[in-house]
């Protein structure tokens, strides 16, 4: 369950001056990294602002200035994953409009965006309890958007008669998307397997069940 929104501190987003050189772009990377690292090793619950700060080589006032607070960073994460997934639905329905090749490319960026945002990934099923309850909405509203996508292309190959016609899509989408969320524990980005043979596969068993 999402948490109740919690006070900010009063000396969050500081306005200073900086000193030649400096390069917020970078110092916000640093930041996210170092959260990242923090959050998918110990928990959200378990590392302070000071111990993010410390690990990116900051200060507080650093941190403070380009995140409100840690619920705010952890927004951040949460939102940039998903954005991601958004973006690459986005260039899939402006390719093929084949459902098949729309499918199997879905479920190759699922398993590729696992190899690529994995500490993402980690982060948005184990902390999401931790967002406050706005946030947690957000996260949840943009999620049923990457779910709408998923269900939405296999409803229009059932529609075409590329897939089955008793495949339910809502239920087609809900396994589709717990088997490639569930890669995060297990996928081995250096393994025997590239990432584009693990998706080959799924991509078959997959397709292999929805055909007409």
């Amino acid at each position: 369950m999402a948490r109740a929104t919690s006070n900010r501190p009063e000396s969050t987003r500081r306005r200073q001056r900086w000193p030649d050189g400096y390069d917020p772009e970078n110092t916000r990377k640093s930041l996210i990294a170092s959260a990242l690292e923090l959050f998918e090793k110990r928990g959200f619950d378990r590392t302070s602002v000071q111990e993010i700060a410390d690990r990116a080589k900051l200060t507080k006032g650093a941190f403070y200035h380009h995140f409100e607070s840690k619920d705010d960073l952890l927004r951040h994460i949460q939102e940039e994953y998903l954005e991601a997934q958004l973006a690459a639905i986005a260039k899939i329905e402006a390719g093929s409009d084949d459902p098949k090749v729309r499918v199997a490319e879905l479920i190759r960026f699922s398993l590729t965006s696992v190899a690529e945002y994995r500490a993402h990934v980690t982060i948005f099923y184990q902390e999401r309890r931790n967002l406050t309850a706005d946030l947690f909405a957000e996260v949840t509203r943009k999620r049923g958007l990457v779910e709408s996508a998923f269900a939405g292309m296999i409803a229009d190959g059932v529609a075409r008669g590329a897939f089955r016609s008793d495949v339910d899509p809502r239920i087609a989408t809900f396994g589709l998307v717990g088997m490639c969320a569930w890669a995060y524990q297990w996928l081995n980005v250096g393994g025997p397997l590239s990432v584009d043979e693990v998706a080959r596969q799924f991509s078959a068993m997959v397709l292999e069940g929805l055909y007409a």
